[in-house]
């Protein structure tokens, strides 16, 4: 996977459980398996062919900000089931809520990865 293609894959993610709290998909989300962050796209990357990457000083800081986003976005999973959807929503759309300053921090990461190592 390449550093956009990590993003992609994150990025994705997100969108998913967007429309998850808009009731668009037709399969549910397993919230015990969005808690887990060896699962994912990124995740099988970051425990696999990104370990490539851990002398660098940040990917300790990815790996666990990862982590930290999936157990952020099993909890607004949580709330869907709970029927607070729209309150949910509003976490995952707001760039100022836990979810969304991990999204943003994590991508950052990533693109920070992408520009230390262009061949990557």
């Amino acid at each position: 996977m390449t550093f956009d293609g990590a993003i992609k894959a994150h990025s994705d993610w997100k969108v998913r459980l967007a429309n998850y709290c808009q009731g668009r998909l037709t399969e549910p989300i397993d919230i015990q398996k969005l808690g887990l962050d060896n699962i994912c796209e990124l995740g099988k990357w970051l425990y696999g062919e990104g370990r490539k990457y851990a002398r660098d000083a940040v990917f300790p800081e990815l790996v666990q900000a990862h982590a930290t986003f999936h157990r952020t976005a099993a909890k607004l999973a949580s709330m869907v089931e709970r029927g607070e959807a729209s309150t949910a929503l509003a976490q995952i759309q707001s760039r100022e809520s836990d979810f969304g300053a991990l999204s943003v921090r994590l991508v950052g990461m990533l693109m920070g990865f992408r520009q230390r190592y262009p061949n990557g």
